[in-house]
């Protein structure tokens, strides 16, 4: 997954309402089965809370996506908001492990060396900002139903010998029933 661990064992040390601006670029993500990881931009404002450490910010990059109509690979930039409240797993004065309860089971942790791993955060929100229906550019044609091609390409439209796939030859005389 790349850098993506923060540590805020100073951050804990201080009183409630202390902040710290974090530059995020140093952090590297990919998604699953991408490589090689991307940079991630942005601020990240860690704030020291009475439970733990809230991290607001804006992150962005670049994500690689697959145009729905032509299958061509293209770049994206994305901008997501980060939004997450970490809680310890240990007390920062003591070192003594903390209890969880069930209503904070699913809540992001700190852990016993006072860092927060961002992957989950980062992945969730990139994730959500994915389009339904990725386009490389809002004009594009798509592929040719005759010879496979993209549309958007020169040359598509001369369609004279071009082969039949022998398994969908029986098709070419096919005709809809009539209405």
């Amino acid at each position: 997954m790349g850098v993506t661990r923060l540590n805020v064992a100073g951050l804990l040390r201080e009183p409630a309402g202390t902040t710290r601006t974090v530059e995020l670029g140093e952090l590297e993500w990919a998604p699953i089965g991408e490589q090689p990881p991307r940079r991630v931009l942005g601020t990240l404002r860690l704030q020291r809370t009475n439970r733990g450490i809230l991290a607001t910010g804006r992150a962005r990059t670049l994500a690689r996506r697959t145009c729905i109509r032509c299958l061509d690979e293209f770049d994206e930039p994305v901008e997501v908001e980060l939004t997450e409240e970490f809680l310890p797993t240990v007390d920062p004065a003591t070192g003594t492990v903390l209890a969880v309860d069930g209503a904070e089971a699913d809540v992001s942790r700190i852990d016993a060396h006072n860092e927060i791993d961002l992957a989950a955060l980062l992945a969730d929100e990139l994730t959500l900002a994915e389009p339904m229906h990725p386009l490389c550019r809002p004009d594009c044609r798509g592929l040719c139903a005759v010879c496979g091609r993209r549309l958007d390409d020169s040359g598509h439209e001369d369609h004279e010998g071009v082969e039949v796939d022998p398994r969908l030859a029986s098709l070419a005389d096919w005709k809809p029933p009539p209405d």
